[in-house]
């Protein structure tokens, strides 16, 4: 009569797989520098859509401060430099600020025009990481239409 079982060679086998595939996982699932500066990247998004849909919405002129008040922040006033932020709905300052190792260029103020949410030219943001692998991105502010995208 035959026994029933896997053979010592398919036990090896299918342990050497295993540890292989947790080598390779295990690392890219702990390291959250990638992940953080993806999200980094669509919070900052966000956060400028929202300012161009407050300037339509109160028919005022809103700014987006790159890198201000201070370096890795986009934030949002009423005022040109952001000294004085605005807050959401339940009273947090418009503000993201960068994880470590990612950067913002260029230092600037986006002002979204009131009435159609405009700007006077096409910004683009470049959202640069020092994590390898991690492609830069860009947000690009139309100037016609004051259209947010990446």
């Amino acid at each position: 009569m035959k026994s029933a079982g896997y053979t010592m060679v398919e036990l090896v086998v299918t342990l050497v797989i295993i540890g292989i595939v947790a080598a390779v996982a295990i690392p890219r699932f702990a390291a959250r520098d990638t992940f953080e500066s993806r999200g980094f990247y669509d919070r900052a998004t966000a956060t400028v859509r929202y300012a161009q849909k407050l300037a339509i919405a109160q028919r005022r002129v809103v700014f987006v401060c790159v890198n201000s008040p201070a370096v890795g922040d986009i934030s949002v006033a009423y005022a040109a430099g952001c000294a004085s932020q605005l807050t959401d709905t339940s009273g947090v300052a418009l503000k993201v600020s960068a994880p470590a190792g990612v950067t913002l260029a260029p230092t600037t103020n986006v002002s979204f025009m009131s009435g159609l949410g405009q700007v006077a030219a096409q910004v683009t943001i470049t959202v640069t990481s020092s994590v390898p692998g991690d492609p830069a991105r860009v947000i690009v502010v139309e100037n016609e239409t004051g259209y947010v995208h990446n």
